[in-house]
């Protein structure tokens, strides 16, 4: 069978995850495959363990060099591969290529004639794996778009969660730079600006693992704050050619996301590392002006200003007072509409506030469903780095706004103290105990929305000088379990969480199961309940977890004698329900 994609897979002294990545590639749901996986220079069992995968599969092809260096390591690979293969794609060799990734991205690319299709990303740690907060952006897929029409393809910068059409490859001579670090972004964003299309995939592709022990070895190195610095100036001296605007946007990526890792290892570095920081991010900076600073949280514009103006101890105390309280964390000073964050005891640390410098926070601590048929929230609210001063100096009201459509309602709110507040926030500059609130929420005065839906549960908090509307959050990500009340008359309230806020949803059911029992003859699951809107029903329908209506009844079962069977309804609760089935 003919390759439809080649995969270049790099490889070098990773004997402990070569076997995982290799078998990620080997049981592709994609067949069509060429795997050249290059040794390059391993002193490890990296090479028998390739080795002995070629020899197994004919798809797999081993190559060897000396050491040379990931980028030459992946154009070795380039090399290698079969001619007139149509696409082509990186692996490296510490990480897994999710089961069918290849397959969704070449089929993608087939349909739009797109010139590189790019997928959602996991972070394997070793807690488990995580969305890598790059591609958090990515909620949607969004096929034959571009990076001038989606400037958040900028953060993708790295060449392994991609398939490349082959000839757009070639004739843009593409090719990683060697010798040095941080080889990805001088090709992959020039890729994006030189590609006439490109296919974004929601779903995930890719499970980058990220080994923490070599992270912070590189925070403090010189050669990778040096080799990082160039590879920016590279695509920022790209883009200068082609279009300001996107060349601003990069800049200010760079300042805000890839010099911040360096930036926060400079308590760490010795003096070679810093003088080498200081000179070659301080002159991007120069380069960049102030106008690349303009979008930065507050935090970042004080940093970046210490550094243009080289004020090396100022910026090393501020790095210091973040590491005691946080980042993010800073005293306001002057009056609303000419205040300024400052750092208290850093000279000249300050820089003037915007509006998004100034976020709510809401957090709920409790929820509880009284006798009179009313919810009950307990949580805590309050402007960061606004202290919530007494009560007549602040204002919060509670508010529901419908999931769907515009409807919002007030609702009451009492505030009380919330010493928890202070905890949760980590830091010990500002007191936020009296930040709690208490609201009740009545589900008679709360009708399903027209268009459907629930309602979400929000707050207007309003200072001295600053009035922000924010959404009520789980104050933990372990914390965002459903609580469900059933209120009477066929109505059940489930209050739960929609993309992190907290949402009020009240459903009236079509029938409710109140029992069951298994028949031992046959094994049978005799469930009993009513049916609430008075039609008889005539079958019990039963489906997987996960799956939606429209599964067919179960073919030749009927209900034990006078047991009515009732449709679509689950368990009831505290019983465990039938395995498989929900």
């Amino acid at each position: 069978m003919k390759p439809l994609l080649s995969v270049v897979v790099p490889v070098h002294n990773v004997e402990a995850y070569l076997e995982d990545c290799l078998r990620s590639v080997a049981d592709q749901t994609l067949d069509a495959i060429e795997v050249v996986m290059v040794d390059d220079g391993s002193t490890d069992g990296s090479g028998r363990i390739a080795a002995e995968f070629a020899a197994r599969d004919a798809r797999f092809r081993l190559v060897r060099q000396p050491n040379a260096g990931l980028s030459a390591a992946r154009n070795t690979g380039v090399r290698h591969t079969a001619p007139g293969v149509p696409y082509l794609a990186f692996a490296d060799s510490d990480d897994i290529v999710v089961h069918d990734a290849y397959e969704r991205m070449t089929a993608s690319l087939e349909s739009t004639g797109s010139d590189l299709a790019t997928g959602n990303v996991w972070r394997l740690t070793g807690q488990g794996r995580q969305q890598a907060w790059q591609y958090r952006w990515l909620t949607a897929a969004r096929p034959r778009t571009h990076i001038t029409r989606d400037p958040r393809l900028l953060a993708d910068r790295v060449a392994w969660n991609k398939v490349f059409r082959r000839s757009f490859w070639d004739a843009h001579g593409f090719a990683f730079p060697e010798g040095r670090l941080y080889e990805d972004t001088p090709v992959m964003i020039p890729a994006h600006y030189l590609a006439g299309s490109v296919d974004v995939l929601r779903e995930h592709v890719y499970y980058w693992r990220v080994r923490e022990g070599s992270i912070t070895r590189r925070r403090t190195d010189v050669t990778g704050v040096r080799d990082r610095i160039a590879a920016c100036e590279q695509v920022s001296a790209f883009l200068g050619g082609r279009d300001a605007e996107q060349r601003r946007a990069y800049d200010a990526s760079c300042l805000r996301d890839d010099f911040g890792y360096f930036l926060d290892g400079l308590p760490l570095g010795g003096e070679a590392y810093r003088s080498a920081f200081l000179g070659g991010a301080g002159a991007f900076a120069d380069r960049a002006g102030a106008g690349a600073l303009e979008g930065l949280p507050v935090e970042l514009r004080v940093k970046w200003t210490l550094v243009r103006e080289r004020r090396l101890d100022e910026l090393l105390e501020v790095l210091a007072f973040e590491r005691a309280n946080g980042p993010g964390v800073f005293a306001v000073a002057g009056p609303p509409g000419r205040r300024r964050a400052v750092y208290p005891g850093v000279r000249g640390a300050s820089a003037r506030l915007a509006r998004t410098d100034v976020p709510a926070v809401a957090r709920l601590l409790e929820a509880r469903w009284d006798a009179d048929g009313k919810l009950r929230l307990r949580g805590y609210a309050y402007l960061r780095n606004l202290p919530a001063g007494p009560v007549h100096r602040r204002l919060t009201v509670g508010v529901v706004r419908a999931e769907r459509g515009r409807r919002v309602r007030p609702v009451p709110v009492r505030s009380v103290d919330a010493p928890e507040a202070t905890v949760a926030s980590g830091q010990e500059l500002h007191d936020y105990d009296r930040a709690g609130f208490e609201m009740v929420l009545d589900p008679d005065r709360l009708p399903a929305p027209a268009e459907g839906g629930g309602w979400l549960v929000g707050l207007v908090l309003a200072g001295p000088g600053a009035v922000r509307r924010v959404a009520v959050r789980a104050p933990d990500a372990g914390a965002d379990q459903p609580l469900v009340h059933d209120l009477g008359d066929g109505r059940r309230a489930v209050l739960d969480y929609r993309g992190g806020r907290l949402r009020l949803t009240v459903t009236r059911l079509r029938a409710v199961a109140e029992a069951h029992r298994a028949v031992a003859e046959g094994g049978a699951l005799v469930v009993r309940g009513r049916v609430l809107d008075g039609a008889r029903p005539v079958a019990l329908l039963l489906t997987r977890e996960g799956e939606g209506d429209g599964e067919r009844p179960v073919a030749g079962e009927r209900p034990v004698a006078g047991e009515r069977p009732v449709a679509g309804e689950r368990p009831v609760a505290g019983e465990r329900p039938v395995a498989g089935e929900r």
